[in-house]
Protein backbone atom coordinates (compact mmCIF):
# COMPACT_ATOMS: atom_id res chain seq x y z
CA UNK A 1 0.00 0.00 0.00
CA UNK A 2 2.56 2.38 1.20
CA UNK A 3 4.41 1.60 -2.34
CA UNK A 4 1.22 2.39 -4.55
CA UNK A 5 0.53 5.81 -2.46
CA UNK A 6 4.27 6.83 -3.31
CA UNK A 7 3.91 5.65 -6.84
CA UNK A 8 0.56 7.84 -7.18
CA UNK A 9 2.44 10.94 -5.61
CA UNK A 10 5.23 10.74 -8.17
CA UNK A 11 2.87 10.22 -11.27
CA UNK A 12 1.27 13.59 -9.83
CA UNK A 13 4.40 15.23 -9.80
CA UNK A 14 5.31 14.11 -12.75
CA UNK A 15 2.54 15.52 -14.54
CA UNK A 16 3.66 19.04 -13.50
CA UNK A 17 7.21 18.72 -13.71
CA UNK A 18 7.63 17.45 -17.46
CA UNK A 19 5.62 19.93 -18.94
CA UNK A 20 7.83 22.53 -17.12
CA UNK A 21 11.40 20.84 -17.18
CA UNK A 22 10.71 20.81 -21.56
CA UNK A 23 10.03 24.73 -21.43
CA UNK A 24 12.83 24.87 -19.57
CA UNK A 25 15.10 23.43 -21.52
CA UNK A 26 13.31 23.68 -25.39
CA UNK A 27 11.55 26.63 -24.61
CA UNK A 28 8.06 24.88 -25.16
CA UNK A 29 5.34 27.17 -25.10
CA UNK A 30 1.44 27.29 -23.84
CA UNK A 31 2.79 24.64 -20.82
CA UNK A 32 -0.79 24.21 -20.19
CA UNK A 33 -1.25 22.15 -22.99
CA UNK A 34 1.14 19.64 -22.76
CA UNK A 35 -0.44 19.55 -19.09
CA UNK A 36 -3.43 18.41 -20.28
CA UNK A 37 -1.86 15.46 -23.14
CA UNK A 38 -0.06 14.36 -19.86
CA UNK A 39 -2.84 14.03 -17.81
CA UNK A 40 -5.27 12.59 -20.63
CA UNK A 41 -2.04 9.82 -20.76
CA UNK A 42 -1.83 8.81 -17.41
CA UNK A 43 -5.45 9.10 -16.63
CA UNK A 44 -6.46 7.34 -19.97
CA UNK A 45 -4.03 4.39 -18.75
CA UNK A 46 -4.87 4.07 -15.70
CA UNK A 47 -8.76 4.33 -16.44
CA UNK A 48 -7.94 1.33 -19.23
CA UNK A 49 -6.30 -0.71 -16.44
CA UNK A 50 -8.06 0.18 -13.78
CA UNK A 51 -11.96 -0.02 -15.22
CA UNK A 52 -11.21 -3.21 -17.74
CA UNK A 53 -11.74 -1.31 -20.69
CA UNK A 54 -8.58 -3.72 -21.97
CA UNK A 55 -11.21 -6.70 -21.44
CA UNK A 56 -13.72 -5.42 -23.94
CA UNK A 57 -14.46 -7.39 -27.14
CA UNK A 58 -13.58 -4.21 -29.07
CA UNK A 59 -10.73 -3.23 -31.37
CA UNK A 60 -10.54 0.78 -30.66
CA UNK A 61 -10.13 -0.28 -26.88
CA UNK A 62 -7.33 -3.18 -27.72
CA UNK A 63 -5.77 -0.21 -30.13
CA UNK A 64 -6.19 2.19 -27.33
CA UNK A 65 -4.94 0.29 -24.23
CA UNK A 66 -1.81 -0.28 -26.14
CA UNK A 67 -0.99 3.04 -27.50
CA UNK A 68 -1.56 4.12 -23.96
CA UNK A 69 0.20 1.61 -22.28
CA UNK A 70 3.62 2.62 -24.39
CA UNK A 71 3.13 6.45 -24.39
CA UNK A 72 2.34 5.85 -20.38
CA UNK A 73 5.81 3.69 -20.10
CA UNK A 74 7.54 6.58 -22.63
CA UNK A 75 6.68 9.53 -20.19
CA UNK A 76 7.63 7.62 -17.01
CA UNK A 77 10.80 6.92 -18.31
CA UNK A 78 11.34 10.90 -19.42
CA UNK A 79 10.07 11.75 -15.97
CA UNK A 80 13.19 10.28 -14.29
CA UNK A 81 15.44 11.25 -17.11
CA UNK A 82 14.55 14.80 -16.90
CA UNK A 83 14.67 14.59 -12.87
CA UNK A 84 17.95 12.79 -12.39
CA UNK A 85 19.78 15.29 -14.75
CA UNK A 86 18.58 18.44 -13.32
CA UNK A 87 21.84 19.03 -11.77
CA UNK A 88 23.47 19.06 -14.60
CA UNK A 89 21.87 21.76 -16.46
CA UNK A 90 24.73 24.37 -15.35
CA UNK A 91 27.27 22.17 -16.67
CA UNK A 92 25.36 22.37 -20.20
CA UNK A 93 25.67 25.97 -22.53
CA UNK A 94 23.46 24.51 -24.42
CA UNK A 95 19.97 23.25 -22.36
CA UNK A 96 18.29 22.03 -25.21
CA UNK A 97 20.98 18.88 -25.41
CA UNK A 98 19.40 17.76 -21.90
CA UNK A 99 15.72 17.91 -23.49
CA UNK A 100 16.68 16.27 -26.45
CA UNK A 101 18.39 13.55 -24.80
CA UNK A 102 15.88 12.63 -22.73
CA UNK A 103 13.17 12.52 -25.21
CA UNK A 104 15.21 9.86 -27.27
CA UNK A 105 16.50 7.74 -24.99
CA UNK A 106 12.95 7.39 -23.39
CA UNK A 107 12.01 6.57 -26.82
CA UNK A 108 14.85 4.09 -27.92
CA UNK A 109 13.63 2.45 -24.33
CA UNK A 110 10.11 2.05 -25.50
CA UNK A 111 11.19 0.67 -28.30
CA UNK A 112 13.74 -1.94 -27.20
CA UNK A 113 11.10 -2.70 -24.76
CA UNK A 114 8.30 -3.20 -27.22
CA UNK A 115 10.92 -5.47 -29.55
CA UNK A 116 12.14 -7.34 -26.96
CA UNK A 117 8.75 -8.20 -25.76
CA UNK A 118 7.56 -10.04 -29.37
CA UNK A 119 10.17 -12.64 -28.52
CA UNK A 120 10.96 -15.40 -25.26
CA UNK A 121 13.51 -17.56 -24.40
CA UNK A 122 13.47 -20.76 -23.22
CA UNK A 123 14.59 -21.86 -19.66
CA UNK A 124 15.74 -25.41 -19.05
CA UNK A 125 15.15 -27.14 -15.47
CA UNK A 126 16.82 -30.36 -14.50
CA UNK A 127 15.40 -31.81 -10.82
CA UNK A 128 16.06 -35.41 -9.04
CA UNK A 129 12.68 -36.20 -7.60
CA UNK A 130 12.62 -38.71 -4.84
CA UNK A 131 10.26 -41.63 -6.17
CA UNK A 132 9.83 -40.81 -9.68
CA UNK A 133 9.91 -43.88 -12.04
CA UNK A 134 10.54 -42.48 -15.27
CA UNK A 135 11.72 -38.91 -16.51
CA UNK A 136 9.18 -36.94 -17.30
CA UNK A 137 9.17 -33.19 -19.28
CA UNK A 138 7.19 -30.64 -18.34
CA UNK A 139 6.32 -27.35 -20.62
CA UNK A 140 5.36 -24.85 -17.71
CA UNK A 141 3.40 -21.40 -19.56
CA UNK A 142 1.87 -18.97 -17.54
CA UNK A 143 0.57 -15.92 -18.26
CA UNK A 144 0.51 -16.05 -21.89
CA UNK A 145 -2.64 -13.12 -21.37
CA UNK A 146 -4.30 -13.91 -25.07
CA UNK A 147 -5.96 -10.68 -25.88
CA UNK A 148 -5.28 -7.36 -27.23
CA UNK A 149 -1.59 -8.05 -26.96
CA UNK A 150 -1.28 -11.40 -28.20
CA UNK A 151 -3.14 -13.22 -30.55
CA UNK A 152 -2.99 -15.94 -32.85
CA UNK A 153 0.67 -15.52 -34.56
CA UNK A 154 1.82 -15.62 -30.66
CA UNK A 155 0.49 -18.24 -29.91
CA UNK A 156 1.65 -20.49 -32.59
CA UNK A 157 4.77 -19.29 -31.92
CA UNK A 158 4.31 -21.19 -28.62
CA UNK A 159 2.84 -24.43 -29.99
CA UNK A 160 5.63 -24.59 -32.40
CA UNK A 161 8.05 -24.65 -29.39
CA UNK A 162 5.62 -27.79 -27.06
CA UNK A 163 5.67 -29.26 -30.74
CA UNK A 164 9.28 -29.48 -30.98
CA UNK A 165 10.17 -30.05 -26.68
CA UNK A 166 7.34 -32.83 -27.43
CA UNK A 167 6.62 -32.78 -23.66
CA UNK A 168 4.87 -35.75 -21.61
CA UNK A 169 2.20 -32.78 -20.61
CA UNK A 170 1.46 -28.84 -20.98
CA UNK A 171 0.77 -26.77 -18.12
CA UNK A 172 -0.64 -23.63 -18.83
CA UNK A 173 -0.64 -21.90 -15.34
CA UNK A 174 -3.16 -18.84 -15.11
CA UNK A 175 -3.31 -16.04 -17.28
CA UNK A 176 -3.88 -17.42 -20.33
CA UNK A 177 -6.16 -15.17 -21.80
CA UNK A 178 -7.05 -11.78 -20.16
CA UNK A 179 -9.94 -10.15 -22.60
CA UNK A 180 -12.86 -11.14 -24.13
CA UNK A 181 -11.31 -10.20 -27.47
CA UNK A 182 -9.38 -13.45 -27.68
CA UNK A 183 -12.78 -15.66 -26.93
CA UNK A 184 -12.97 -16.98 -30.23
CA UNK A 185 -13.29 -21.05 -30.88
CA UNK A 186 -11.18 -20.37 -33.73
CA UNK A 187 -7.79 -19.42 -31.72
CA UNK A 188 -8.46 -21.71 -29.18
CA UNK A 189 -8.86 -24.73 -31.77
CA UNK A 190 -5.10 -23.93 -32.36
CA UNK A 191 -4.56 -25.70 -28.84
CA UNK A 192 -5.96 -29.49 -30.30
CA UNK A 193 -2.96 -29.76 -32.47
CA UNK A 194 -0.94 -30.40 -29.27
CA UNK A 195 -0.39 -33.74 -29.18
CA UNK A 196 1.12 -33.73 -25.55
CA UNK A 197 -1.70 -33.53 -21.71
CA UNK A 198 -2.76 -30.67 -21.54
CA UNK A 199 -3.79 -28.92 -18.47
CA UNK A 200 -4.81 -25.00 -17.11
CA UNK A 201 -5.07 -23.39 -13.70
CA UNK A 202 -6.76 -20.31 -13.38
CA UNK A 203 -5.28 -17.23 -12.99
CA UNK A 204 -6.40 -13.68 -11.62
CA UNK A 205 -6.97 -12.31 -14.85
CA UNK A 206 -9.61 -15.41 -15.71
CA UNK A 207 -11.98 -13.71 -13.16
CA UNK A 208 -11.84 -10.32 -14.76
CA UNK A 209 -13.41 -11.10 -17.85
CA UNK A 210 -16.22 -13.33 -19.25
CA UNK A 211 -14.84 -16.35 -17.00
CA UNK A 212 -17.80 -18.85 -18.11
CA UNK A 213 -17.03 -18.77 -21.47
CA UNK A 214 -13.40 -18.27 -21.22
CA UNK A 215 -13.40 -21.86 -18.99
CA UNK A 216 -15.65 -23.42 -21.60
CA UNK A 217 -13.19 -22.44 -24.43
CA UNK A 218 -10.63 -24.12 -22.87
CA UNK A 219 -12.21 -27.32 -21.77
CA UNK A 220 -13.46 -27.04 -25.51
CA UNK A 221 -9.85 -27.35 -26.72
CA UNK A 222 -9.20 -30.96 -25.32
CA UNK A 223 -7.00 -29.06 -22.04
CA UNK A 224 -8.05 -30.15 -18.26
CA UNK A 225 -8.92 -27.65 -15.94
CA UNK A 226 -7.93 -28.10 -12.68
CA UNK A 227 -9.61 -26.77 -10.05
CA UNK A 228 -8.51 -27.30 -6.38
CA UNK A 229 -8.21 -31.23 -7.19
CA UNK A 230 -5.29 -33.44 -8.11
CA UNK A 231 -4.43 -36.11 -10.70
CA UNK A 232 -2.08 -38.60 -11.52
CA UNK A 233 -0.16 -38.71 -14.74
CA UNK A 234 3.20 -40.33 -15.59
CA UNK A 235 3.33 -41.48 -11.69
CA UNK A 236 3.15 -37.70 -10.76
CA UNK A 237 0.44 -36.26 -8.37
CA UNK A 238 -0.38 -33.27 -9.82
CA UNK A 239 -2.08 -30.69 -7.72
CA UNK A 240 -3.56 -28.13 -9.91
CA UNK A 241 -5.18 -25.02 -7.32
CA UNK A 242 -7.59 -22.40 -7.98
CA UNK A 243 -6.03 -18.84 -8.13
CA UNK A 244 -6.12 -17.83 -4.45
CA UNK A 245 -4.30 -16.36 -1.40
CA UNK A 246 -1.54 -17.83 0.83
CA UNK A 247 -3.67 -17.38 4.15
CA UNK A 248 -6.13 -15.07 5.56
CA UNK A 249 -3.66 -12.35 6.96
CA UNK A 250 -1.59 -11.57 4.31
CA UNK A 251 -2.27 -8.98 1.66
CA UNK A 252 -2.69 -9.64 -1.83
CA UNK A 253 -4.14 -6.44 -3.94
CA UNK A 254 -4.83 -9.19 -6.64
CA UNK A 255 -7.71 -11.30 -4.48
CA UNK A 256 -10.66 -12.44 -6.19
CA UNK A 257 -11.80 -14.88 -3.65
CA UNK A 258 -11.67 -16.25 0.22
CA UNK A 259 -9.86 -19.15 -0.45
CA UNK A 260 -6.58 -19.57 1.07
CA UNK A 261 -3.61 -22.53 0.11
CA UNK A 262 -3.73 -22.60 3.88
CA UNK A 263 -6.58 -24.03 4.29
CA UNK A 264 -7.39 -25.76 0.58
CA UNK A 265 -4.34 -27.80 -0.10
CA UNK A 266 -4.35 -30.27 3.54
CA UNK A 267 -8.11 -31.02 2.04
CA UNK A 268 -6.74 -32.44 -1.11
CA UNK A 269 -5.44 -36.46 -0.33
CA UNK A 270 -2.66 -37.68 -1.73
CA UNK A 271 0.02 -39.95 -0.92
CA UNK A 272 3.38 -38.86 0.46
CA UNK A 273 5.29 -41.92 -0.84
CA UNK A 274 4.51 -40.59 -4.23
CA UNK A 275 6.02 -37.50 -6.19
CA UNK A 276 3.95 -34.93 -6.10
CA UNK A 277 3.47 -31.23 -7.93
CA UNK A 278 1.73 -28.12 -6.98
CA UNK A 279 0.51 -25.99 -10.08
CA UNK A 280 -0.56 -22.27 -8.64
CA UNK A 281 -0.62 -19.50 -10.69
CA UNK A 282 0.96 -17.05 -8.26
CA UNK A 283 3.94 -17.32 -5.84
CA UNK A 284 2.06 -17.40 -2.96
CA UNK A 285 1.47 -20.06 0.04
CA UNK A 286 5.40 -21.58 -0.53
CA UNK A 287 5.80 -22.62 3.04
CA UNK A 288 2.30 -24.01 3.60
CA UNK A 289 3.10 -26.61 0.36
CA UNK A 290 6.54 -27.42 1.53
CA UNK A 291 4.48 -28.45 5.16
CA UNK A 292 2.54 -30.63 2.87
CA UNK A 293 5.45 -32.43 1.48
CA UNK A 294 5.14 -31.33 -2.19
CA UNK A 295 8.02 -31.65 -4.46
CA UNK A 296 7.55 -29.31 -6.68
CA UNK A 297 5.82 -25.94 -7.12
CA UNK A 298 5.43 -24.14 -10.32
CA UNK A 299 4.22 -20.37 -10.40
CA UNK A 300 4.36 -17.34 -12.75
CA UNK A 301 2.10 -13.95 -12.20
CA UNK A 302 4.88 -11.84 -11.20
CA UNK A 303 6.48 -11.72 -14.98
CA UNK A 304 9.19 -10.95 -13.04
CA UNK A 305 8.66 -7.34 -12.85
CA UNK A 306 8.09 -6.91 -16.73
CA UNK A 307 9.85 -3.81 -17.43
CA UNK A 308 12.06 -1.38 -14.97
CA UNK A 309 11.37 0.03 -12.49
CA UNK A 310 9.02 -2.79 -11.40
CA UNK A 311 11.98 -5.39 -11.97
CA UNK A 312 13.41 -2.98 -9.19
CA UNK A 313 9.92 -3.13 -7.03
CA UNK A 314 8.42 -6.27 -7.72
CA UNK A 315 10.61 -8.02 -4.63
CA UNK A 316 8.64 -6.24 -2.22
CA UNK A 317 5.27 -7.93 -3.59
CA UNK A 318 6.77 -11.18 -4.02
CA UNK A 319 10.29 -11.90 -2.56
CA UNK A 320 10.30 -14.93 -4.38
CA UNK A 321 9.54 -13.48 -8.32
CA UNK A 322 11.85 -15.68 -10.60
CA UNK A 323 14.37 -18.57 -11.43
CA UNK A 324 14.54 -21.24 -8.71
CA UNK A 325 14.07 -21.39 -5.12
CA UNK A 326 14.45 -23.83 -2.38
CA UNK A 327 12.05 -24.31 0.34
CA UNK A 328 13.17 -27.09 2.75
CA UNK A 329 13.15 -29.79 0.49
CA UNK A 330 10.54 -28.34 -2.05
CA UNK A 331 11.38 -26.87 -5.39
CA UNK A 332 9.71 -23.57 -6.33
CA UNK A 333 9.76 -22.58 -10.12
CA UNK A 334 8.83 -19.24 -10.66
CA UNK A 335 8.36 -17.73 -14.34
CA UNK A 336 8.57 -14.65 -15.61
CA UNK A 337 5.60 -15.50 -17.81
CA UNK A 338 5.22 -15.95 -21.55
CA UNK A 339 3.55 -12.64 -22.50
CA UNK A 340 2.70 -8.98 -21.31
CA UNK A 341 0.33 -6.89 -19.64
CA UNK A 342 -0.73 -3.16 -19.03
CA UNK A 343 2.34 -2.17 -21.47
CA UNK A 344 3.62 -4.62 -24.14
CA UNK A 345 7.09 -4.02 -22.99
CA UNK A 346 9.96 -6.14 -21.79
CA UNK A 347 12.92 -3.96 -20.37
CA UNK A 348 15.21 -6.13 -17.98
CA UNK A 349 12.98 -9.18 -18.18
CA UNK A 350 12.15 -11.79 -21.10
CA UNK A 351 8.82 -13.59 -22.06
CA UNK A 352 9.74 -17.29 -20.67
CA UNK A 353 9.04 -20.85 -21.30
CA UNK A 354 9.93 -23.36 -18.63
CA UNK A 355 11.25 -26.83 -19.81
CA UNK A 356 11.00 -28.71 -16.74
CA UNK A 357 12.73 -31.77 -16.59
CA UNK A 358 12.30 -34.25 -13.85
CA UNK A 359 14.48 -37.32 -13.34
CA UNK A 360 14.78 -39.80 -11.16
CA UNK A 361 16.40 -39.71 -7.69
CA UNK A 362 18.13 -42.77 -6.05
CA UNK A 363 17.29 -42.77 -2.47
Amino acid sequence: MALMIIALLLIAVSIWYVPFRLKTLLGFKRVWIWHILSIIVIAGYMLTVLKGIYTWDNAAAALMYNALGLLFVFFIYLFFLLLVTHPLTRLFKRKRILGIGAIAISALLVIYGFINAQFFTITQYDLGVKGLTQSVKIVHIPDIHLGAQRGEGYLRKILSVIEKQKPDFVLYNGDLVDSNIALKPELFSLFKSVAAEQYFTLGNHEYYMDTDKALQLIADANIRILRSEMVETHGIQLIGMEYMNADKETYNAHAVNNLTIQEELPRIAKDDDKPSILVHHSPVGMKYAAQEDIDLMLAGHTHGGQFFPGTLLVKYSFPMYSGRYQIGKMTLLVSQGAGTFAAPIRLGTRNEIQIVNLIPLQQ
